[in-house]
């Protein structure tokens, strides 16, 4: 029998797809981690790796089915943004200890976190950050990130 398949609409699939990627990140890290280190699963972030020597390494997964988290002004991009700097500041995370990691599968791209991905200085960081801003500064409507955005924007 031929009978073509269609989801329910309540189906959550691509839902699914983002929890389910979290234990997968978590497997590979306990086997990648130095000794010593500790993984976590929606402790710190979506996925944390602590070290023995105290670094700590926040990773945020994404699932990338129908949307790509990471183009410009995505909601998911700032907002994970936004969380890491609201743990800077309320003094979860130190800043010098901390890396951290955005996981989107399938691979993604966007323009602006690529060049914040590639800021490997102050000034590389500034002016990827200077056209953020430039770019949103044209837009003709705010962007539904812009809760996320602006906060991030206005950081020191």
């Amino acid at each position: 029998m031929n009978a073509e398949m269609k989801p329910a609409k309540h189906s959550a699939a691509g839902q699914y797809l983002g929890f389910a990627l979290q234990p997968v990140r978590v497997f590979y890290h306990l086997l990648t981690s130095p000794k010593g280190a500790k993984v976590s699963l929606e402790f710190k972030d979506d996925v944390a790796v602590h070290h023995a020597d105290g670094k700590l390494l926040l990773e945020q997964t994404k699932s990338a089915l129908r949307q790509n988290p990471v183009s410009d002004w995505a909601s998911d991009l700032w907002k994970t943004f936004e969380n890491w700097r609201a743990m800077l500041v309320g003094k979860e995370i130190d800043a010098g200890f901390t890396n951290y990691r955005l996981y989107v599968t399938p691979q993604k791209k966007g323009d602006f976190v690529q060049a914040l991905s590639a800021a490997d200085d102050v000034a590389t960081a500034e002016a990827a950050l200077k056209v953020v801003r430039t770019k949103l500064a044209k837009l003709k409507t705010v962007p539904s990130c812009a809760e996320y955005l602006q906060p991030f924007l206005d950081a020191p």
